[in-house]
C-alpha cells in the first residue's frame, strides 16, 4: 500500500473544472466522483471544452459506453474519468494518480471507499476534496469523522502552479 495524501481545496463553483485541468497537467489519470449522472455528464463536458481528455461513466449510458471509457482510461488515453459513486463500483485499476471529490463526499464511509481507488499496489496516491465557500463546515465534519485535522480549505484558483506538483501543497498531507 502506498501513501494517501488528503487534500482540500476551497474553490470558486465557477473555476473548479479548471482546477480540475490543471491538477491532471501534473497527475496522470484522475477519477473524479460527482453525486449526480447530470453532473457527471456536466462537468465530463466541461473538461473536454478545456482541451482536458475526459468522459462520464454513470448508470444511463449503455454497458459497451461504460466499458469502452474503463477501457481507454486503463490505457492512459483519458485523462479524467467522471463517475457517479455506482458506476465506479467495477473500477479495478492500480495506477489512479488521484482520486477528486468533486463535492465533499457525504460522510466518511463513501469517503474512504472513494478514496480507495488511489495509493495502491504501493504507490503513492492523492485524495483531493474540492470545497465551496458554503460546504465549509460539512467539510470540517468529515474531516473530524476521517480523524484528519480540521484546517480550513486551502484557497486555490486555477492559475495556481501548485496544482501541477501537488507536494508544493503541504508536507503533512499523508496517511
Amino acid at each position: 500500500v502506498g501513501t494517501m495524501h488528503h487534500l482540500f481545496l476551497a474553490v470558486h463553483h465557477m473555476d473548479k473544472d479548471r482546477v480540475v485541468g490543471a491538477i491532471g497537467k501534473g497527475i496522470p489519470k484522475l477519477l473524479l466522483f460527482c453525486q449526480t449522472k447530470r453532473l457527471c455528464d456536466r462537468v465530463a463536458r466541461s473538461l473536454s471544452d478545456l482541451r482536458v481528455d475526459a468522459a462520464a461513466i454513470h448508470g444511463d449510458l449503455a454497458q459497451s459506453q461504460r466499458e469502452r471509457a474503463m477501457r481507454q482510461f486503463a490505457r492512459g488515453e483519458l485523462a479524467v474519468l467522471v463517475a457517479t459513486d455506482v458506476a465506479a463500483r467495477g473500477i479495478d485499476i492500480d495506477d489512479i494518480g488521484a482520486v477528486i471529490h468533486y463535492e465533499p463526499a457525504k460522510d466518511a464511509k463513501d469517503y474512504l471507499h472513494r478514496s480507495g481507488r488511489t495509493a495502491r499496489a504501493g504507490r503513492d496516491g492523492w485524495a483531493i476534496t474540492l470545497v465551496e465557500y458554503n460546504q465549509h463546515t460539512q467539510t470540517r465534519i468529515l474531516q473530524r469523522g476521517l480523524r484528519l485535522p480540521t484546517d480550513s480549505a486551502i484557497e486555490v484558483f486555477s492559475n495556481d502552479p501548485r496544482l501541477h506538483r501537488l507536494e508544493d501543497f503541504a508536507a503533512d498531507t499523508a496517511t
